[in-house]
């Protein structure tokens, strides 16, 4: 199995609950206030069944969505996951009242906010501090830093360098009270990257304390978006399937073995999709993988028990 080889966010939420915990994304309804990105549309990483905490029939959808998950897997437990934009960006009073909303649903036993570095300040934190309640310990952010190469941050026009995102895990673990989690969110195969620069952000990253998490995934280029325009004119080498996966591997063998893994793989809606098309779902890919690792006798952390 993969999770005897790497410590995924399921298996880490097992060891701690008994059980498996879903996750149940939401959004805050705000725009990102950056917006600029140039991999970036919103529908792609916006699931169909986010709960949008602005309706007024947002319980009814939840408790869909949850009741299908306890019928499905049998789950008891959920992660209130502010997943779409910047979910920490816009009026505090109304963040504050959606946050508390998500934190007082049965079942809910972990919070997961996904936002960017350049949102994550003392204010910020403080209002997620104050939103959760003593029951839930369980406070994760999943931090957009794509990579810790300006060069790269800045061909993208991520908007932030690499130093923002080093003060907002500064920022965490200074007002942070030790109950906030950090994942950082990476992006592998942008242009011009080599593996070592590729594998040097995936550790600089999770050096702090606070950084218990990880989540990586491929560079695609979706329609409508500027890096589809600048792929069509220019077009440059994308990562295949195959040499994903040995990248991954070779970063998975140097990673703490306690770090945990959010994801590894993702998707996009076909008719989304520009580039590169493996054809093979989430499932699929996490096979290949798990064989790779066998194959080359891999777990996680492995390389560091060597050093």
């Amino acid at each position: 199995m993969l999770d005897d080889k790497i410590f995924t966010f399921n298996s880490y939420m097992k060891q701690k609950f008994g059980g498996r915990v879903a996750r149940i994304s939401m959004s805050t309804g705000f725009d990102c206030p950056w917006n600029k990105c140039i991999f970036c549309r919103k529908e792609s990483f916006s699931p169909n069944v986010s709960v949008d905490m602005t309706k007024e029939n947002r319980m009814e959808t939840l408790e869909r969505s949850m009741n299908f998950l306890k019928n499905r897997y049998g789950n008891k437990f959920f992660a209130a996951y502010f997943q779409s934009g910047t979910s920490t960006f816009g009026d505090k009073e109304t963040l504050a009242k959606m946050y508390r909303e998500a934190a007082s649903i049965k079942g809910v036993v972990a919070m997961i906010f996904s936002t960017r570095p350049d949102y994550l300040g003392k204010e910020e934190i403080q209002l997620i501090l104050d939103c959760v309640p003593e029951n839930i310990d369980e406070i994760w952010i999943e931090l957009g830093l794509q990579s810790t190469n300006d060069c790269s941050l800045k061909w993208i026009n991520r908007g932030h360098d690499a130093a923002c995102y080093f003060k907002a895990i500064e920022n965490v673990e200074k007002y942070g009270e030790n109950k906030i989690k950090v994942a950082p969110h990476i992006i592998l195969g942008l242009p011009g990257e080599t593996e070592e620069d590729m594998m040097n952000t995936v550790l600089e990253s999770t050096q702090s304390p606070v950084a218990k998490g990880l989540k990586l995934h491929h560079l695609q280029i979706h329609n409508m978006t500027p890096l589809e325009k600048i792929y069509a004119e220019n077009p440059f080498p994308l990562l295949s399937v195959e040499k994903y996966i040995e990248i991954t591997a070779k970063i998975i063998a140097k990673l703490p073995s306690d770090k945990v893994l959010f994801r590894l793989f993702t998707t996009a809606p076909a008719e989304y999709l520009i580039a590169p098309k493996w054809n093979l779902g989430t499932q699929e890919a996490l096979r290949k993988f798990e064989e790779y690792l066998d194959a080359n006798h891999i777990t996680q952390g492995c390389e560091r028990c060597m050093e």
